[in-house]
């Protein structure tokens, strides 16, 4: 079923009237949450053994597609609405902008689309015909950069010109001394002999006013300006543009022609502005230094910084140091769920819709009990013309009470209603609303007040200031972001990646031959997971440390056998001895560029009976 999403997207046709309010709120905020929705997500899916190969993989997939819809919610606390018993009333501000790449100083960006992708937007209430006539464009910092200084380069040229002028002899009096240029008859000629009046009684009049000709036609004006310097060489004329229209302008001194130059230059500079366009949102989330918050958002963070601000580096390390440039705080609300010892208890869904439902509704469920979350209530602040429902049992009174647990429950077509998931706004709501929950949460348990928690920069505290920074409260959590389908499965963005590479084991150089079963009967009675990187080598991945320790027993027990086993520090050591290949010095290293399966990296399939050893290995006793 095809849903209609009634909410009022950013576009070219209204940001002029919506920046202002939309930078006000960022200042505002206390942080912010960001979802995008894109063209397409990974160039082929795979999972991905290391952090430099899931980086690699996710690299190209930012450098294929391309984000169509930006979704941004400022949060931030009111005080004047906090509740008597400690809670906190949070005002969310959502706003969804369209984002196409619009053609910039002659150059076309081209990007690619996956089919199942458009699909998807589409039965999610996406405006494709929206998005590409009034999508907003962008510049990267670069681009804009570039633009700026050939424009300040012709700006010094035109003030140099002005001075040299001033100091020039002026040109002698004698209007109509030299012979009319013959023009033939016709619309040309017609156009220059009202010129020539209109020129005539300007320069019979006192104003000092230029004259100013509508002209739309290039090769009149072109021919106008012949005209000018040959019949009235008292005079100056230049071409300009304003409010969409041509003009041919005349002037009665030079000085004049080059201050228009210098206005017409001017409002190409301002016009740049408007061009940065979407990019603006994102330079005050970092003048600001607000913490930037997603869900899931590893592919987000990449897309963003590809997309907005230059591309993206070959190596993490590089990235990393990029990315704190500009936003120096993040948080990702999955990871949150997943991984901080205060919520993991919970078992929260995976899902960004099913993580807000379960997050609300245990929060009014265990309110008022000894270590229970701290209240919250919400109110959503929204552009005008914009419906934004927040989700069932997060619309809290706006008294700063409790969250609303005696709400009338909405039937199943009221729910749907509501429901405008996969919509970038709708996302960035959700995601700020989760964040203020699972923040209740953790508070609540610690018995820290929300007032003693501190969303600004990174800043050194008193011994005597009770505030808590954002890192002091979530000291493991912020900047680590959740890697999907790949190990680890975490990246931290702002030092060493902790990474337990200890139980992936690279089996290489068995028989073509070999399926998903021979492999799995090689390390009976044990079960592993498999990531192909081609028909004759595997990542094996072992389920816990002592089965790391007994795969390894098994393949010592192997007698003549046919692959090579190294785990995968030794792969990684004999890759950097050999430059990223085989050498000598130790074991063989199979190129990194495939370590991941193309498909699912999963145990055996069957079970009864444990299998017997692989077709022509036989096991030595253990020593």
């Amino acid at each position: 079923m095809r849903r209609c999403c009634a909410r009022l997207t950013v576009t070219s046709k209204n940001w002029r009237s919506v920046q202002s309010r939309i930078l006000e709120e960022i200042r505002r905020a206390e942080f912010i949450a960001v979802d995008l929705e894109l063209t397409g997500l990974h160039v082929k899916s795979e999972r991905f053994i290391g952090i430099d190969r899931c980086y690699g993989a996710h690299r190209d997939g930012a450098k294929t597609f391309l984000p169509v819809q930006l979704g941004v919610c400022a949060a931030r606390r009111d005080p004047t609405k906090s509740s008597p018993n400690g809670g906190a009333h949070w005002i969310l501000s959502p706003v969804s902008l369209y984002v196409f790449p619009r053609e910039a100083a002659g150059q076309e960006r081209h990007f690619s689309v996956s089919a199942a992708t458009l699909l998807f937007l589409d039965n999610n209430g996406f405006d494709f015909n929206s998005w590409v006539r009034h999508g907003l464009g962008w510049l990267r910092p670069g681009e804009e950069e570039d633009r700026r200084r050939g424009i300040q380069q012709r700006i010094d040229e035109v003030t140099r010109l002005k001075h040299s002028a001033s100091a020039a002899v002026p040109p002698m009096e004698g209007a109509g001394d030299s012979s009319p240029i013959d023009i033939p008859n016709g619309a040309d000629r017609a156009l220059v002999d009202a010129a020539r009046a209109e020129i005539r009684d300007w320069l019979a009049s006192t104003t000092r006013a230029p004259l100013e000709i509508p002209m739309e036609n290039a090769f009149q004006r072109l021919l106008m300006h012949t005209v000018i310097a040959q019949e009235f060489p008292q005079v100056y004329s230049h071409s300009s543009r304003r409010a969409g229209g041509r003009f041919l302008c005349v002037y009665k001194s030079q000085a004049e022609v080059y201050n228009e130059q210098l206005l017409a230059l001017q409002r190409e500079m301002e016009a740049i502005d408007m061009e940065v366009g979407v990019r603006c949102i994102l330079d005050e989330i970092t003048r600001g230094s607000k913490p930037l918050v997603g869900h899931n958002c590893f592919y987000d963070f990449l897309h963003l910084y590809q997309t907005f601000y230059n591309d993206l580096p070959d190596s993490i390390q590089e990235f990393k140091a990029a990315w704190l440039q500009l936003f120096p705080q993040t948080l990702d609300t999955k990871y949150l769920a997943e991984a901080h010892e205060l919520l993991v208890g919970l078992q929260p869904p995976a899902t960004l819709k099913g993580l807000c439902d379960f997050m609300a509704q245990a929060a009014s469920s265990t309110q008022g009990t000894p270590g229970g979350p701290l209240p919250v209530s919400f109110e959503v602040n929204t552009l005008p013309g914009v419906e934004y429902q927040l989700p069932f049992l997060s619309n809290a009174p706006s008294s700063g009470s409790s969250p609303s647990s005696t709400a009338s429950v909405p039937d199943a077509g009221e729910m749907e209603a509501m429901d405008a998931s996969h919509e970038a706004g709708y996302d960035a709501l959700m995601t700020s609303v989760v964040l203020v929950h699972q923040l209740g949460q953790i508070l609540g348990k610690k018995r820290l007040p929300w007032g003693q928690l501190d969303f600004g920069p990174l800043r050194k505290s008193g011994p005597e200031d009770p505030r808590r920074s954002l890192l002091e409260a979530l000291p493991l959590s912020v900047n680590r972001i959740r890697l999907v389908r790949a190990q680890p499965n975490v990246v931290n963005l702002s030092g060493r990646d902790e990474a337990d590479m200890s139980r992936h084991f690279l089996m290489g150089g068995y028989p073509a031959s070999w399926k998903k079963w021979d492999l799995m009967k090689v390390w009976s009675p044990l079960w592993v997971g498999l990531s192909y990187v081609d028909d004759t080598s595997c990542w094996v991945i072992a389920r816990n440390e002592a089965d790391a320790i007994a795969l390894q027993k098994i393949f010592k027990m192997i007698e003549e056998p046919q692959f090579r086993l190294c785990t995968y520090e030794e792969h990684r050591l004999a890759q950097d001895q050999a430059g990223i290949g085989g050498g000598a010095g130790g074991p063989k290293a199979i190129p990194d560029a495939a370590a991941s399966a193309p498909g699912n990296a999963a145990g055996a399939d069957g079970g009864g009976f444990p299998p017997s050893p692989a077709p022509g290995l036989q096991r030595r006793p253990a020593r």
